[in-house]
C-alpha cells in the first residue's frame, strides 16, 4: 500500500470516529432515531398485521360463491332430479391409505356463513386443493369432483348487520336457504355424525346441541359452521337419501388439523371426500 492510501485510510478512520463520538455526545440526535424508529414500527404494524390475516384468510378467492347453490338445487340432487352433482368420490378405506373408487360416485355440500372466520380460513386453501386434485385425478379416473357451497348466514347479501342481526327473526333474510330447511338438514345428519368415531366428530357439537331446535330453542341460530356433508352411491344408482347415501358429516376440521395450514386443509378434504381417511 502506498503512503498516498495509508494517510487516505487514516484521514477515513479519524473522520469515522470523530463522527461516532460526535454522535455520542448528541444526546438530541440519538433521541430523534429512537423515536423515529419507534413511529416506523407503529406506522408499519397494522401492514404487516393485515398481511398476515389476508394471507390466513385467503381473502381474495371466491370459490364458495362460484360454487354456491341454493336449498332447492340442493334437493333435485339429492331426489335424483339433477344428475350432475355426480363425481368423483373415495371408498373410505379406514386403513389411511389413498383410495379413489371405481364404483362410487358423489358430491360434498358444504354450509358456510361469510362472517365465520373458520370457514374465511379455508376457502382459498379449499380451492387450492380442489384445482390441484382435479388437475391431478380428473383424466386418470375419467371424471372431476363435484363440491357445492350453500351460504347460511342470518343475512344475505353480505352486509354489516349479518353479525349484529344475528338471532332475530325478523332480520332473517337469506335467499338460499330458510331456517326451517337448516333444521331439516340438521335433524337428517345426527344419527350418521353421531355414530361416527370420536376423531370426526366437533367438541363443539354433540347431540344435545343436535336436539336443539335452531329456531326456537334458546337463542334462533343457523346451522353450525363448517358443515361438509359427502354423499356417495353405486355408479348409475338414482338420488341420495340420508338414511342410505350420507356417507359422512363433518363439522369443521378432523381431529387436530388446523384450518390455517394448506397442508392440513388438503388432509381435512382428502377425509370429506372419503380419500383417505384420518386415522389420529
Amino acid at each position: 500500500m502506498s503512503s498516498s492510501e495509508q494517510k487516505k485510510n487514516k484521514a477515513g478512520r479519524a473522520h469515522a470516529l470523530a463522527a461516532w463520538e460526535w454522535f455520542k455526545e448528541a444526546a438530541w440526535l440519538q433521541v430523534l432515531l429512537i423515536v423515529a424508529v419507534v413511529v416506523g414500527l407503529v406506522v408499519a404494524i397494522p401492514f404487516v398485521v393485515q398481511s398476515v390475516v389476508s394471507a390466513l384468510n385467503n381473502d381474495d378467492s371466491s370459490f364458495y360463491e362460484a360454487h354456491r347453490i341454493n336449498y332447492s338445487t340442493y334437493e333435485k340432487y339429492l331426489n335424483g332430479e339433477d344428475e350432475s352433482c355426480n363425481g368423483l368420490i373415495g371408498d373410505g378405506k379406514a386403513d389411511g391409505t389413498f383410495s379413489p373408487s371405481s364404483d362410487k360416485e358423489g358430491f360434498v355440500v358444504m354450509f358456510y356463513k361469510t362472517n365465520s372466520s373458520d370457514c374465511t380460513s379455508m376457502q382459498g386453501r379449499i380451492e387450492t386443493w380442489y384445482n390441484n386434485f382435479n388437475s391431478k385425478y380428473s383424466k386418470s379416473y375419467g371424471d372431476t369432483l363435484k363440491f357445492y357451497a350453500v351460504q347460511c348466514d342470518w343475512y344475505t347479501p353480505d352486509s354489516e348487520k349479518t353479525a349484529d342481526k344475528e338471532g332475530d327473526i325478523s332480520a332473517y333474510e337469506n335467499a338460499y336457504i330458510t331456517l326451517e330447511q337448516q333444521q331439516d338438514v340438521q335433524n337428517q345428519i345426527a344419527d350418521v355424525y353421531l355414530d361416527q368415531d370420536d376423531l370426526h366428530k366437533s367438541s363443539s357439537v354433540d347431540e344435545a346441541r343436535l336436539n336443539e331446535n335452531i329456531i326456537t330453542d334458546k337463542n334462533a341460530r343457523t346451522l353450525d359452521t363448517p358443515l361438509f356433508l359427502t354423499f356417495t352411491h353405486d355408479n348409475g344408482t338414482k338420488g341420495y337419501t340420508y338414511d342410505a347415501n350420507l356417507s359422512k358429516v363433518i363439522f369443521g376440521m378432523v381431529g387436530s388439523l388446523s384450518n390455517t395450514s394448506d397442508s392440513d386443509v388438503a388432509k381435512n378434504m382428502l377425509d370429506v371426500y372419503n380419500f383417505q381417511i384420518q386415522l389420529r
